[in-house]
């Protein structure tokens, strides 16, 4: 029974930490339109993962290294003009792909699974330190550099012109939004991160205009997913992630019929 309470305690503190980093994070990706640069770091993620199984090395070192060097790279490119998006489309597909054969020749189907789907519920003691490093560094981010970023997405000029160093806040988000999705990834899996990274945020943009106050509503519109979600979950026997993202959709969707009126 204890042993039981102990391994509920530990699926719903990573629910909460993995909606806390996202939410925090989602709300920058929503308003820069980056949805598809997120979405294509968890896929390179997948890919290097894959590299890092295949060498025997640590799938999540290597797969963090990679991310982190990929939107560094991505990021790069967009300042020299050619758009986020576009670079991530290049590499999104074919990530996808060599992720998927490395897993197969490596005979690891229970990896390529996890990567995929995540589990929630199988969390460890270093999953959730990761989780709980990645909550804080977003929480410090948000109250260090929400303004400048913000801004930066505006009116960069407008920054420039003040001194503020626009390539470090830029470069040290596409670094905090590649860590975040690789840790994440261990709990939501690739398929869904993106889903954590923008529903909630999204929400929270559908009925705020001060966009300071979305990074207060996005996490516990998210938080509030993933407990609901989990609980869920458990009462009903069904896989968490997608369940948590069911929840965050239904209060999308919900949010957007009473903005519109529609009932």
């Amino acid at each position: 029974m204890i042993d039981m309470y102990f391994f509920l305690l530990k699926a719903f503190f990573a629910g909460i930490l993995t909606a806390l980093s996202t939410s925090l994070v989602g709300v920058h990706v929503v308003l820069r339109r980056m949805s598809f640069f997120g979405d294509g770091i968890a896929h390179i993620a997948f890919a290097a993962a894959a590299v890092g199984a295949v060498f025997n090395a640590s799938s999540f070192f290597t797969a963090l290294l990679f991310s982190i060097l990929s939107a560094i790279l991505l990021g790069y490119l967009s300042q020299k003009g050619v758009h986020e998006d576009t670079g991530v489309g290049i590499l999104f597909s074919l990530s996808m792909a060599i992720g998927i054969i490395l897993f197969s020749v490596k005979k690891q189907q229970r990896s390529l699974m996890s990567y995929l789907f995540g589990d929630i519920l199988t969390v460890s003691n270093k999953d959730l330190f990761f989780l709980f490093l990645i909550a804080t560094l977003a929480i410090l981010f948000t109250l260090i550099w929400k303004d400048r970023l913000i801004y930066m997405t505006f009116d960069k000029e407008f920054l420039k012109a003040m001194g503020v160093r626009t390539e470090v806040v830029y470069y040290s988000f596409l670094i905090l939004l590649a860590a975040t999705i690789v840790i994440s990834v261990r709990t939501v899996g690739v398929i869904l991160v993106s889903a954590f990274l923008i529903v909630p945020a999204a929400s929270s943009n559908l009925i705020l205009k001060d966009y300071r106050k979305m990074f207060c509503l996005a996490p516990i519109l998210s938080i509030s997913s993933s407990i609901v979600g989990i609980t869920l979950s458990i009462w009903i026997d069904v896989p968490v992630g997608p369940i948590i993202v069911v929840v965050q959709s239904v209060i999308f969707f919900s949010m957007l019929f009473l903005k519109k009126g529609w009932f």
